[in-house]
């Protein structure tokens, strides 16, 4: 589900941002940020993360004080043991979910951005690097926010 909003209610920094999910009433959310970057092969194929829940786009949460365009960086750096080159920011979304690895309900406002991999691995990543076939219909990923991210960017 999309929604937009935007107003006394959004702090999560922002107006209009648009949102995926719904928020279970009556249910606390914890804020998270976080950035992720869309990097596409030669030949169109997207760059993706497996972890058990499903696919997801390289990068992740933000440490305290990062901002998004070294989220992305360490992230990549941290999960596919590759440097990264950021190549413009596509947008923003909020996603609300449940992670049920956590035991916790999420509203996450993400940053993605467009970047390409350094050619040479500086070495082991935590994930697996995996390229999902682009021309599948939606969804792709755990979480709407990262398909919009992929269709824009």
């Amino acid at each position: 589900m999309e929604t937009h909003i935007g107003g006394p209610d959004d702090d999560l920094s922002g107006s209009h941002v648009l949102t995926f999910g719904s928020p279970v009433a009556g249910v606390a959310y914890e804020k998270r940020l976080a950035a992720y970057a869309v990097i596409r092969s030669r030949t169109g194929a997207i760059a993706a993360v497996r972890a058990p829940a499903g696919y997801w786009l390289p990068s992740g949460g933000a440490l305290a004080g990062e901002t998004p365009e070294e989220t992305v960086v360490r992230e990549v750096r941290e999960e596919l043991g590759r440097e990264l080159r950021i190549v413009n920011k596509i947008g923003e979304a909020i996603q609300y979910f449940f992670a049920s690895a956590d035991g916790k309900y999420y509203a996450m406002r993400a940053v993605f951005f467009r970047a390409e991999l350094a050619e040479v691995p500086l070495g082991p990543g935590e994930y697996e690097l995996c390229w999902l076939n682009a021309s599948q219909p939606p969804p792709l990923f755990v979480h709407a926010c990262h398909d919009w991210a992929v269709r824009r960017g």
